[in-house]
């Protein structure tokens, strides 16, 4: 079933590529936006010191690291400027995934944007559930530090708990929590489940069936290599000319293009397995919602009106003389 699964991912990557050039595209220019704001904000203050150029060309880590003092109020002014355009993305994301899900169901070729006008408002409700839950996630972790830190102090413990626990508890958690997304959003729209319901079905859904964490797990290896390979390249390769610079950047977006395939293969197949269970599953829930059959009436309205059965005549009897002689 794993790998019929990631199979069907494969297919719909190679079956459906607008739609990973629509998530590009789309991906694309939410981060243009971002960039545009940052850009300027980040210019306005390298500006001065005359490293605009020697930046833009290659990552210095300890230029910046010498410079990292005139950002302070820069990053300020950044979230400042950002505040509407990330709740932008998250809501995108959420409603895009939706869509994603409707049109990779079943055998069917089904319209993406169809799937975004019918289920983006159940997809946003559902999406700020898991808001809730991340803030749960947030408080989780910072508990655990907290007690990690009155157990063991010092330097090796500040080194364990900010580089080593921390990175490895927040990032495992806020996977499962991104799997439990996955199928409650895919509960909303294959089964039509309302909102409460899908959330709950999502979050039963890694515990009741490991598949669906190790394919998961298959899709979110590569996809973490595609996110971080652009950050690679920035940081190894020095582009000194235009076209060095342009042409590092057209390699970093066929490394997002790819990337959105993979998100594309990784919904297809988790699609794929839901779907396949829920045929396996279905004889069970038919079995358990099947009412019993009424047991006939014996007495009242019941017996009255219920036919009486046909007994032959025993031979010889009257009823069976006034039979042959009606029938001469």
């Amino acid at each position: 079933m794993l790998a019929r699964s990631f199979s069907a991912g494969l297919r719909a990557i190679r079956k459906r590529p607008g739609l990973a050039v629509l998530l590009f595209a789309l991906d694309l220019a939410l981060a243009f936006i971002l960039s545009l704001v940052a850009a300027a904000v980040i210019g306005g203050e390298l500006a001065p010191t005359g490293f605009s150029e020697v930046l833009a060309r290659e990552f210095d880590l300890v230029l910046w690291a010498d410079l990292s003092d005139e950002f302070g109020a820069a990053v300020g002014t950044i979230l400042q400027q950002l505040v509407w355009v990330i709740p932008l993305w998250m809501l995108w994301k959420a409603i895009a995934h939706a869509g994603l899900v409707h049109a990779l169901r079943g055998d069917a070729v089904r319209s993406f944007w169809q799937g975004v006008g019918r289920y983006a408002g159940r997809a946003v409700l559902l999406a700020l559930l898991y808001v809730l839950a991340l803030v749960g996630v947030a408080v989780v972790v910072g508990v655990v530090v907290v007690v990690f830190n009155l157990v063991w102090s010092g330097e090796v413990a500040a080194f364990w708990s900010n580089f080593v626990l921390v990175p490895t508890l927040l990032i495992t958690l806020l996977a499962v929590l991104d799997l439990m997304h996955d199928y409650s959003r895919i509960a909303l729209v294959v089964d039509e489940r309302k909102v409460l319901k899908a959330f709950t079905t999502g979050v039963a859904w890694p515990f009741r069936h490991g598949q669906a964490s190790w394919l998961y797990w298959m899709w979110f290896l590569p996809g973490l290599v595609l996110v971080l390979l652009p950050v690679w390249l920035d940081m190894t390769f020095a582009a000194a000319t235009t076209f060095g610079i342009w042409g590092l950047f057209m390699l970093q977006q066929v490394v997002l293009l790819t990337r959105s395939a993979v998100t594309v293969g990784w919904i297809g197949s988790e699609t794929a397995l839901y779907e396949t269970i829920r045929m396996q599953e279905a004889p069970l829930i038919a079995e358990e919602d099947e009412a019993p059959m009424p047991a006939p009436a014996e007495s009242g309205a019941g017996a009255d009106t219920a036919v009486p059965s046909y007994e032959p005549p025993e031979p010889g009897s009257d009823a069976d003389t006034s039979s042959g002689m009606a029938t001469a």
